[in-house]
């Protein structure tokens, strides 16, 4: 019987130091890992309950195009982008900045992102007419829009 007890002692011990052992995969964390880098805080003047409004851009100055040249932000915050839905200009560039502490993307109708780290940030510029939706391909839940207009 003590033998037994002994056996059942080692093979738990060796499995679970085989558990602990590194198992040499890739470099990259897993989407969902929170990631430890500071993030300057910003406040979005938001109050708990409200619902999420489409927001549109203020008039600024304008390039040769005639399309608005101003960067527009899209805080990617709580697992929500902010604003869900953004009015743009033709040619205007929306920058998405991550501030959650896991990995987030910003993928749908032909935008692609890698994944943003917290405090990176992706921009893209809407060069054409159009409603652009987008997902968080690692919380699919995630979801936004930006409306391009002429």
């Amino acid at each position: 019987m003590r033998k037994e007890i002994i056996i059942f002692l080692v093979m738990l011990g060796i499995l679970f130091v085989a558990g602990c052992a590194e198992n040499g995969g890739s470099e990259e964390p897993a989407p969902s890992t929170p990631v430890e880098e500071p993030v300057k805080e910003v406040d979005t003047g938001e109050v708990a309950g409200e619902e999420e409004e489409t927001v549109t851009v203020p008039e600024s100055e304008q390039n040769e195009t005639g399309a608005k040249t101003e960067i527009v932000d899209v805080e990617i915050r709580d697992y929500k982008y902010i604003p869900e839905s953004l009015n743009v200009n033709v040619g205007q560039t929306v920058r998405w900045t991550n501030y959650d502490s896991v990995l987030h993307d910003v993928v749908g109708s032909g935008i692609e992102s890698e994944y943003l780290r917290q405090g990176e940030t992706f921009t893209y510029t809407f060069e054409q007419e159009g409603t652009y939706d987008y997902i968080c391909t690692i919380h699919p839940w995630m979801e936004g829009e930006v409306i391009a207009e002429a």
